[in-house]
């Protein structure tokens, strides 16, 4: 193991993953399923590039490879949901003309929402965006998703 695997964050071997070509198919899933759920192609972004490490690195080193998989049967599961939340918050709804609900602009918006699902990658979540990224972009997908904001 290097010495970088010590001194580094969970979130910049994150980082350095995604750079590697490790969360890519995950990203596509997203991408494709956002852009059928909420009706807008989005740009390449800066959200996505600070966004994406931080999930990322919540998801472990063994689900990595499934978790496409595991996106995919979450976007199924919760098909009509999904798509009434991009409706009423979404990049075309009039909230998002308001500056808020930001991260639902963006398809990493999906994979933020598949870890709110569960209690436990939850809190991981929670603990990892502490200090990373703006608490308000995670609190505000958490009160449209049905859970407590959690920062």
């Amino acid at each position: 193991m290097s010495a970088d695997a010590y001194t580094s964050t969970p979130v910049d071997r994150a980082a350095q993953d995604i750079r590697e070509g490790g969360a890519d198919a995950a990203l596509a899933v997203a991408v494709q399923s956002y852009t059928a759920l909420a009706g807008h192609v989005p740009p390449g972004d800066a959200i996505t590039a600070e966004v994406l490490p931080v999930l990322w690195s919540v998801i472990t080193a063994d689900e990595r490879e499934t978790y496409p998989d595991r996106l995919q049967e979450f976007i199924h599961r919760y098909q009509e949901r999904l798509t009434r939340l991009y409706t009423e918050y979404g990049p075309h709804s009039a909230i998002a003309q308001h500056g808020r609900h930001q991260l639902f602009a963006h398809p990493v918006s999906l994979i933020a929402l598949e870890r709110l699902s569960t209690v436990r990658s939850r809190f991981a979540l929670a603990a990892r965006w502490n200090g990373e990224l703006p608490d308000v972009w995670l609190n505000d997908i958490c009160g449209p998703w049905g859970i407590a904001t959690i920062l």
